[in-house]
C-alpha cells in the first residue's frame, strides 16, 4: 500500500500533462535530422524525453519547496504525501539510467542530456531574475531537438548545431516556452514574492504585468513569420502547418485574455490548461512540415492529454 501511494504521488509530481513538452520537442529533432531508424529506437528516445520532464519536475519541487508552500500547498512533496528522500533517490536512479542509455545511443547525446539537467537546476536560481528566468527556461527546452537528433543518429554535436532546421526549430521552442513560463508566473506570484524571487510578474505586480500579456503571446509567432517571410529559413509550408499553428496561437492568445481579465485568483491557474495546450500544439505544428498525418495524430493526443491530465491532476 505504501509503495502504491509513493508511486501515485511520484507520478503526480512529475506533471504528466506536460510530458509532451519535451517529447514533441525531441521528436522535432528526430523529424528534422533526416535519419530513418527503427520504431523501437524511436520509442526508447521518446520515453527518455518524456521521463526527462518528470524527473526535472521532482528536482524543481525540491529546490523550490519554499515558495511552493504558498504557491502549491497540495503538491505531494509539500503536503508530505511524497517522501522527499525516496523521491530524490528514485529520481537519481532514473537520471543514471537515462544517462547510460543516452551514452549507448550516442555519446554526444549524453552531453546534451547532462546539459539539460544542469540547465534545469540553474533555472531554479535564475527564475528570480526578471525576464532572464523566462529566457533561460526557453533555452532549457530548446536543447531537446538537438538531443533527439543525436540520439537517433551517429551525428556529432557540430553536425546538429550547424543543422539550419534544428537551429531554427530550437529558437522557436525557446521563444514559446519563454512565453509559457511568463504566464505561469501569475499563479506563482505570492510564493515567489515571499521567497524573494523577482520574476517579471513580481517586479511589476500582476495588475501591471498583464499589459505585457499580448506582447508575450505574439512574440513567437511574429519571429516565426518574420524569419519565414525574410527567407532566412525556408522549410516549406502546407495547410496542416498553417492550421495547427493558427490554433496554437488562438489558445495562447486566449490565455493572455484570461490572465488580463483575471491576473490573480483561481482563474489564473485554470488558464494554464490553455497555455500548456497552445505551447504543445505550437511544437506539433512543425512536425506537419515533415509528416502532416503524424502531426494531426500528435495534436489530438497531445491536446487531450494536456487538457484532461491537467484537470484531473491539478496540483499547480
Amino acid at each position: 500500500m505504501e509503495t502504491s501511494k509513493f508511486i501515485r504521488a511520484y507520478i503526480k509530481s512529475m506533471r504528466p500533462y506536460l510530458f509532451f513538452a519535451t517529447g514533441i520537442a525531441g521528436w522535432l529533432g528526430i523529424a528534422f535530422s533526416g535519419v530513418e531508424v527503427n520504431i523501437l529506437r524511436k520509442i526508447l528516445i521518446l520515453a527518455l524525453l518524456f521521463l526527462s520532464w518528470g524527473i526535472n519536475q521532482i528536482v524543481n519541487d525540491y529546490l523550490g519547496i519554499k515558495e511552493d508552500r504558498i504557491n502549491a500547498p497540495l503538491r505531494p512533496m509539500v503536503s508530505g504525501e511524497l517522501n522527499t528522500k525516496y523521491a530524490l533517490i528514485t529520481t537519481f536512479i532514473f537520471f543514471l539510467l537515462g544517462a547510460v542509455i543516452s551514452y549507448l545511443l550516442n555519446p554526444h547525446a549524453l552531453i546534451v542530456y547532462l546539459i539539460g539537467y544542469i540547465f534545469n537546476i540553474i533555472y531554479e536560481y535564475l527564475k528570480g531574475i526578471p525576464l532572464l528566468g523566462n529566457i533561460w527556461f526557453g533555452i532549457l527546452l530548446s536543447v531537446c531537438p538537438f538531443y533527439g537528433a543525436l540520439a537517433v543518429s551517429k551525428q556529432n554535436l557540430f553536425m546538429v548545431l550547424t543543422n539550419k532546421d534544428l537551429v531554427f526549430v530550437s529558437l522557436f521552442i525557446a521563444l514559446m516556452f519563454s512565453t509559457m513560463t511568463f504566464f505561469t508566473y501569475y499563479k506563482d506570484f505570492k510564493g515567489d514574492k515571499a521567497a524573494g524571487k523577482k520574476t517579471l510578474v513580481v517586479l511589476l505586480s500582476p495588475e501591471k504585468a498583464k499589459y505585457l500579456n499580448f506582447l508575450m503571446a505574439f512574440i513567437p509567432y511574429i519571429v516565426l513569420s518574420a524569419i519565414i517571410y525574410s527567407k532566412l529559413w525556408q522549410p516549406g509550408s502546407n495547410i496542416y502547418f498553417l492550421v495547427l499553428n493558427s490554433i496554437s496561437f488562438i489558445l495562447v492568445f486566449y490565455t493572455a485574455i484570461i490572465l488580463f481579465r483575471f491576473p490573480s485568483g483561481e482563474k489564473t491557474t485554470g488558464a494554464l490548461k490553455w497555455n500548456f495546450s497552445g505551447t504543445v500544439l505550437f511544437e506539433t505544428s512543425f512536425i506537419a512540415l515533415v509528416n502532416p498525418l503524424l502531426a494531426i495524430v500528435l495534436f489530438v493526443i497531445g491536446f487531450l492529454s494536456v487538457y484532461y491530465l491537467f484537470v484531473s491532476l491539478q496540483i499547480e
